[in-house]
Parts: C-alpha cells; structure tokens; sequence
C-alpha cells in the first residue's frame, strides 16, 4: 500500500517544485513604476509586472501585464490580458480584452470581444467593442458601443448605448435607459422585472425569468462528512509529503508566517497569472505540451497550498500553548488542518479563510528555498 501511495505523492511533489523554477525562470519586475512611452514600438508580444504601469507605446502582439494599476492608451495589435486592481484602457486593440481587477474602465476601441472579472465596470461613451461583451461583474455600465451580443452575470446593469445583437444575462437589478438600444432580443433571470425607461429601443423579444430565491441550506451531515473526507485526504496527503520530502515541507512551512505579505502577494499573482499565461501557451504548437504539465502543476499546487499553511499554523499554536520541546510535525499538520476546515466551515467568512491559505500557501513554495537546511550527510 505505501508503494502504491508513494509514486502519486512523488509526483505531486516532483511538480510543486518544477513549477516555482519554471516561472522564476521568467524575469519578472515588481515594485516599480514601468511607463511606456509613445515613441516605443514592440513587433512582438509583450509581457511587464510592475507597481503601476503607463502604457502610450504600439506593440504589434499581444500585452499582457500583472499590476497594482495599469493605463493603457496606446495601440495593440493582439490581445490585451491583464490581472490588476485598476484598469483604465483607452487605446486601441486589435484583437480582445481579457482582465480581471477591482475596477476596469474601458474608453478605447478593439475589433473582438470583451470579457472582464471586476467588482465594477465600465464602458464608456465613445467606446467600441467589435465582438461580445462577456462580464462577471458587480456594477456594470455600457454606455458604448457593442457589435455583437452582451452575456454575464452581474449584480446590477445599466444600458445607455447600443447593443447590435441579443443580451442573455443574469442580474439583480437591470435599467435600460431612454438612449439604449438593443437591436435583438433582451433575456434576463432576475428576481424582479428590468426597468425599462420610456424611448428605449429593443428590436428583439423581452423575456423575463423570474428567479425564486432559495432557501439557504445550513450544514447537513452528507456536507460534513464530505468535509470530514476532504480533512483526512489532506492529512494523509501532508503525511506522506512529510514522509518523502521532509526538508522541502519545513522549509515552505518556515515561510508562511516569516514571509506572510510577501506570500500573500506572490501567491495572489501567481494564483491569477498562471492561468493568463496557460491560455496564452495554448495558442502556440509548441506551448501546448509545457501548457499540459504546468497546468497540472498548477492544479496540485491549488490542492496542497493549504496543507503546508496549515503545517505552520499548528506548530504555532502548540507552541502558545507552550508544550515540552518542539510539536511534533504530525501533531502540528493535524491541529493546524483541523483549525482550517473548521474556519472553512464559517457562513460568510469562509471564502476569506480559504482564499487567504490558498494565496500564502501558494506563495510560500517560492519563497521555501532560503530556509531549506542542507541534507544530512553520511560518513
């Protein structure tokens, strides 16, 4: 049974640690405020992280940038992706957009589709999008011009511009304005009928889905025994991780509470980046394979991330409670997982818990390497 367990765990641990080298191998910047001026012509794709980034140049591929805030108002001939808190686009692209951030606002015009993952956004007057508009929002204004259809799910929506093609979405609260025009059909879910203001244009059929509020399940006992196995699964997997790769698993261990920003920034970015970069692979023949292993990579990681926070989280607390000599690690990973479920388990609060051990989890496999103690030699 050991053996049969143990060439999985190799595995799991052979990629946790091929992915950080791989991505280190990529010089990546941070901390700085990076300005591309206009004069700056790139005939190629183009990738920058930095602090805050100012974007004025031409770049004849594809932009794709990690940022705190990124203005963007010069020209791009591929695709714009782009994972930031802000974003303000006001250039020109000749492919589609794909960013996901706190607030995106987009004042430029691009030949394809939009799609966008923000608390807010917005599409100005005077903007055009040549394709579709795809959004997953929570407050989102089109006052622009749209060539193709809009779908999504958002908390609210309000429409002042033109829509050429069919709106599918999902929302709480929808207004279409006396300007709008929707030059196909309108069909919503929502828990009450959009507003539609006098002078409103729409061509097409207005279908209204009315959604019935569920009654909210508490914890039932099938919830908490599947809680209960994904628990074990995790302290058997840190286990057999501990068994294997013990230095490798102190080590990242050491990082989660000494590194504790930095992890939650690393992780953050990687957690968000990854998959920017993966779908960016995908379109070149010879990133496809690389893009197979690191997505698998990526996945593995997702899953142990919270074993080793875990791991910290309950060496730390035995040592408040000031045991003899130092908690064993078996102890530690136990006490330390069995206080994540039960944060996971939290009505509200427990995506916060879970985000938090996912993004310093992450983080702290990159930064493992510099409390890794040298292998014990023989004589």
């Amino acid at each position: 049974m050991l053996k049969f367990l143990k060439l999985p765990v190799l595995f799991l641990l052979f990629f946790s640690v091929l992915l950080p080298q791989l991505i280190q191998a990529i010089e990546l910047k941070g901390g700085e405020n990076i300005v591309i001026p206009e004069s700056t012509l790139i005939q190629d794709d183009y990738f920058v992280s930095g602090n805050n980034i100012k974007f004025s140049g031409k770049v004849d591929g594809d932009f794709v940038s990690a940022s705190q805030t990124l203005t963007s108002k010069g020209m791009v001939g591929g695709n714009l992706i782009s994972a930031a808190r802000d974003l303000d686009i006001s250039g020109e692209l000749g492919g589609s957009f794909w960013g996901a951030a706190q607030n995106i606002s987009f004042n430029g015009k691009m030949k394809r589709n939009f799609l966008g993952f923000a608390q807010t956004i917005n599409l100005k007057e005077g903007s055009e999008v040549g394709g579709d508009v795809i959004a997953f929002c929570g407050e989102l204004k089109i006052s622009g011009k749209v060539d193709k259809g809009l779908r999504g799910g958002v908390g609210s929506v309000v429409i002042s511009g033109i829509i050429n093609g069919n709106v599918d979405i999902k929302a709480d609260e929808i207004s279409i304005m006396p300007d709008a025009k929707i030059n196909g059909n309108l069909h919503y879910k929502s828990k009450k009928e959009a507003k539609i203001e006098k002078g409103a244009q729409i061509t097409g059929e207005t279908k209204w889905t009315k959604i019935t509020p569920k009654k909210k399940k508490g914890l039932t006992l099938g919830k908490l025994f599947w809680k209960f196995l994904f628990f074990c699964a995790s302290f058997l997997t840190g286990l057999f991780m501990l068994l294997i790769a013990k230095r490798e698993v102190k080590a990242a261990k050491e990082s989660v509470f000494k590194d504790f920003l930095k992890n939650l920034g690393l992780g953050f970015v990687f957690v968000i980046c990854i998959p920017i970069a993966l779908i960016i692979l995908l379109f070149t023949v010879i990133g496809i394979p690389i893009s197979i292993i690191v997505l698998f990579a990526y996945l593995v990681l997702f899953y142990i991330a919270k074993i080793f926070v875990g791991y910290a989280l309950g060496e730390k607390v035995l040592q408040l409670l000031k045991t003899n000599g130092a908690p064993a690690p078996v102890w530690s990973l136990l006490i330390g997982l069995l206080i994540l479920y039960i944060l996971f388990l939290i009505p509200y609060f427990h995506w916060i818990f879970y985000l938090l051990a996912l993004f310093v989890g992450f983080g702290c496999v990159f930064q493992a390497k510099k409390y890794l103690t040298p292998s014990p030699t023989t004589a």
